[in-house]
């Protein structure tokens, strides 16, 4: 069990980094627009420090082993999923880094989420009499259930590792092409329409780890997901330079590496998902489905 928390608690302190710095990008420093009493936002982009700290004592707590804070969190973990994409454009005109961070924000909290709630049916799948020391970071792990914690019993680990290794490829080729394109601090100018909207491959990169997450571990829904999305994907990225017309070479050859990527993921959920099916067997663990 300590295994499964481990990485939860890990990025709910990497989410306690992007709510600051969620709120330094809306303006919320000493003689910014959004600090107290500013005119921006009413004053509210001081509230990502609020949640910062918040997120993370409720690491620490959940590090020692409560499971009612684990609890506690997935709920919470529940409302920054609509609260961060929500303050990212109703509160008024924000620039496309702010927009950027909000929305980064949120797929972290998703991925938080799903951590989450695997863990907490994990935990409740175990018989001890005291699921905060099951929980707990330096608790002793069991032995036998930590082997299968992270590749589930229908997906061969060679499958795993492929959807995996093609799914971070297919990312970093997303990340350069936004780079190359000058999606940067410093760089063009971030917005929400035609070619200002370009930074959107680095959202489409974090869609596609978060799906993969579940994926490598044999969630059939997040596999089939990961497929459909694989292959929009491949659509998208074969076409989008004719029909943009951008055949600048660094282009067309970042564009080729992601569409070959994402044909070779398509494959290989495909692949995972007809073996499934093949075999009988769900590809989610049983000590899941006995939570």
């Amino acid at each position: 069990m300590a295994g499964a928390l481990r990485p939860v608690v890990v990025l709910m302190a990497l989410a306690s980094v992007l709510f600051v710095v969620d709120g330094w990008l809306d303006g919320a420093y000493p003689g910014g627009e959004s600090w107290i009493g500013g005119s921006a936002y009413r004053g509210l982009g001081v509230l990502a420090y609020v949640f910062a700290i918040v997120n993370g004592g409720m690491a620490l707590v959940i590090a020692r082993g409560s499971e009612r804070t684990l609890m506690g969190r997935i709920g919470l973990s529940a409302f920054f999923l609509a609260e961060r994409p929500l303050t990212a454009f109703v509160l008024g005109p924000k620039s496309g880094a702010a927009v950027a961070g909000h929305l980064a924000t949120a797929l972290l909290e998703l991925v938080i989420l799903l951590g989450a709630l695997r863990v907490w049916r994990l935990g409740r799948s175990i018989d001890e009499p005291d699921m905060d020391a099951v929980l707990a970071l330096d608790a002793p792990s069991p032995a036998a259930p930590e082997a299968d914690d992270f590749v589930a019993p229908g997906l061969p680990q060679r499958t795993s590792w492929a959807i995996g290794g093609l799914t971070l490829l297919l990312a970093a080729a997303l990340v350069t092409d936004g780079l190359a394109a000058g999606f940067m601090p410093g760089g063009r100018q971030w917005g929400m329409s035609g070619d200002a909207a370009g930074w959107v491959v680095y959202l489409l990169a974090a869609i596609v780890l978060t799906m993969a997450l579940p994926a490598v571990h044999g969630g059939m829904l997040a596999l089939r997901a990961l497929f459909g999305l694989a292959l929009v994907l491949l659509i998208e990225r074969a076409l989008s330079p004719f029909a943009l017309r951008m055949f600048e070479p660094t282009t067309l050859a970042l564009h080729a590496v992601a569409a070959l990527a994402a044909l070779a993921l398509a494959l290989a959920t495909a692949s995972a998902i007809r073996a499934s099916a093949r075999s009988g067997h769900s590809l989610t663990p049983a000590r899941a489905e006995r939570a």
